[in-house]
């Protein structure tokens, strides 16, 4: 007769699970090793001991599977055992040590990191060491993971230089900073130890290195990948003498600069990035440099990506100068957009240069006057609404009137709306400003512009009808969901359709029972839109809906996002249709997923659904046990 191990689980019976440790049918006894690992506590440890100590007692596969068990319980009795176990196995029993330095690096303490340490000398250590010891954090490890480092290179060297950083021992950094510098270093391997010196304590920076740390960090910032030049430029801005090199390497980028001296592009962006990220540490009041050198990378002798840069960056800090050079970038159409959103965000914005460039009529100054419309919208600025409204005439450029459109949007200037919606409807304007309308008219939300946007949404060009779903979306009325719920269930276009499933989802409770519906006759292209949408929704249809998504043999290819929706769902009427999955699902793939949004449920049904699982299939996997862990834990 088998042992109801899962009884002795929620009982928390030690000793049941020790007998069946020794008299129990396989695999019973692993069961029992598992259970009374994920019990604790000093007689579950003890049980464990018992195993470990007197192997005769037990299955002869047992022993080492009980000594994992108590090292992860950080039970010291197991480091001598294990220790033994390591220094009599046999080369061809590689796996099993491996996990017997993983137990070590689990269960900690002196002998263990000793061992440990003592296979860091080997000529190749293995990897499973490595991690151990950075597991451990141990200070005595450093030198020999320092060593392990250079015996690795080249080409299995990052998970160590991982392990230094997670040791944040400022002792690690003159190796680091090494590999940062040198020529023959990987790309891989540079971005590896920035990130490991980012991980050492603040208060240990600058570390000694022989030639000083923004020397050595000088390559990595110059590095095209942002990844390893963007945290290199965060350690060099710690100190006075970091931020004197990013000033350096911000003059140098100027295109005045001799070719043989002139920083790479690449690197003025990451400096002018982390200037926008700190201004506090850049500008007039730090350095009367800094704002001279953005303003001559925004020139039109830089290329587009540094002058956008240098525009973020002088929007945030400011100072003399900074607004006028802005000012005369504005017109540029290829950093245009930069350049507003920089006014906006400069500490004194020039509101009034602003609203004059809205206003000039000339031909030169269009772009200045779209450029000025999305920076006056950034800074709502309702004083520049009659300029936008006049703005809006035909006899105006069709880019600085889409500006127009897309600020009134942004102020939701109500007086618009009527401009606008005659904007909308005429079929005799281009599209991309009519669908700029429609998406101005969804943000302003006046009830009377609700049959425009009706009529939008069934207008032939997509683009329109695109910003219709958008727009449709902030009136929760009857009459808006169901236009949605005609373009998701049949617009020709699919960007149309998901964008309506999603419009849905934001009208709240007038859009639910219409998503329920889209269930059924399920359209295949919007199946991802509509689980997401479904999820969020409240009562049991939408319960429903997602049953007969996670479960229809027309569904497939939506059943376990569908599943993922019902589990995490945290909703009791959820767990009939869970377990329905549980007892008909063949591949049993989704399994781990039911259990775990069981478990998390709480309630009587959802645990006896979880623990008849367990009675039925067995602990043989991870998301068994945890969910039998949290159901048992929690009647404690």
């Amino acid at each position: 007769m088998e042992p109801d191990i899962v009884r002795m689980r929620v009982d928390r019976d030690v000793a049941g699970l020790s007998e069946v440790m020794r008299t129990g049918p396989s695999p019973y006894p692993v069961w029992a090793v598992d259970l009374l690992g994920d019990i604790g506590g000093p007689a579950a440890a003890d049980a464990l001991f018992d195993c470990v100590d007197r192997p005769d007692d037990y299955p002869r596969w047992l022993p080492l599977h009980a000594l994992s068990a108590l090292a992860q319980l950080r039970d010291r009795r197991a480091v001598p055992v294990i220790l033994g176990q390591v220094r009599g196995r046999k080369g061809d029993e590689r796996a099993r040590v491996a996990r017997m330095y993983e137990d070590l690096g689990a269960v900690g303490g002196p002998e263990a990191v000793r061992e440990l340490v003592h296979r860091l000398g080997d000529p190749k250590p293995p990897r499973v060491v490595v991690e151990a010891v950075a597991r451990l954090r141990a200070p005595e490890a450093v030198p020999a993971l320092l060593a392990a480092l250079w015996a690795l290179l080249p080409g299995d060297e990052v998970h160590t230089v991982e392990a230094l950083g997670a040791m944040r021992d400022p002792r690690t950094a003159p190796a680091l900073l090494f590999l940062v510098r040198s020529e023959g270093t990987s790309a891989r391997l540079r971005r590896a130890a920035v990130l490991a010196l980012t991980e050492l304590p603040r208060d240990s920076w600058p570390p000694p290195a022989g030639l000083s740390p923004e020397v050595m960090l000088r390559r990595a910032l110059r590095d095209p990948d942002a990844e390893t030049a963007r945290p290199a430029a965060a350690l060099l801005a710690r100190t006075s003498n970091g931020r004197d090199e990013l000033r350096g390497h911000l003059r140098d980028a100027r295109p005045g600069r001799p070719p043989a001296y002139r920083a790479p592009d690449c690197s003025a962006v990451t400096v002018c990035a982390l200037i926008q990220e700190r201004p506090e540490l850049f500008g007039e009041a730090r350095d009367y440099r800094d704002v001279p050198s953005l303003v001559d990378l925004l020139g039109e002798e830089s290329v587009p990506a540094v002058r956008r840069a240098a525009a973020s960056a002088l929007g945030a800090v400011g100072g003399e100068g900074a607004a006028d050079a802005l000012l005369a970038a504005l017109g540029d159409d290829r950093i245009g957009d930069a350049v507003a959103r920089a006014l906006s965000a400069l500490p004194a914005p020039p509101v009034r240069e602003l609203l004059a460039a809205l206003s000039d009529g000339s031909p030169r100054a269009r772009g200045r006057r779209r450029g000025a419309a999305v920076a006056l919208g950034l800074l709502e600025c309702v004083e520049a609404a009659p300029l936008l409204l006049a703005a809006l005439d035909a006899e105006n450029p069709g880019d600085v009137r889409s500006a127009a459109a897309d600020t009134l949007g942004a102020l939701r200037h109500g007086p618009a709306a009527d401009r606008l919606a005659v904007l909308a409807a005429d079929d005799e304007e281009p599209g991309t400003l009519r669908a700029r309308a429609v998406h101005a008219l969804g943000l302003i939300g006046a009830r009377e512009s609700l049959p425009v946007l009706l009529a939008a949404a069934r207008d032939p060009l997509e683009p329109v009808r695109v910003q219709a779903t958008q727009a449709l979306g902030r009136f929760p009325v009857a009459e808006a969901a169901e236009a949605l719920g005609e373009l998701a269930a049949g617009d020709a276009s699919r960007d149309v359709a998901r964008g309506a499933v999603r419009a849905l989802v934001r009208i709240g409770a007038p859009g639910a029972p219409v998503l329920v519906s889209l269930a059924e006759g399920l359209r295949r292209d919007v199946a991802q839109e509509l689980v997401t949408a479904l999820a969020g929704c409240a009562g049991a249809e939408a319960v429903t809906a997602l049953a007969r998504l996670a479960t229809a043999p027309d569904t497939e290819d939506v059943h376990l996002p569908a599943t993922e929706a019902l589990a995490g769902r945290r909703s009791p009427d959820a767990a009939a249709p869970l377990a329905a999955i549980l007892a008909t699902d063949r591949p049993t793939y989704r399994h781990g997923v039911v259990l775990r949004g069981l478990a998390a449920l709480g309630t009587e049904e959802a645990d006896a659904h979880v623990i008849a699982y367990c009675r039925t299939h067995g602990l043989t996997g991870e998301d068994s046990r945890a969910a039998l862990r949290v159901v048992a834990d929690r009647r404690r």
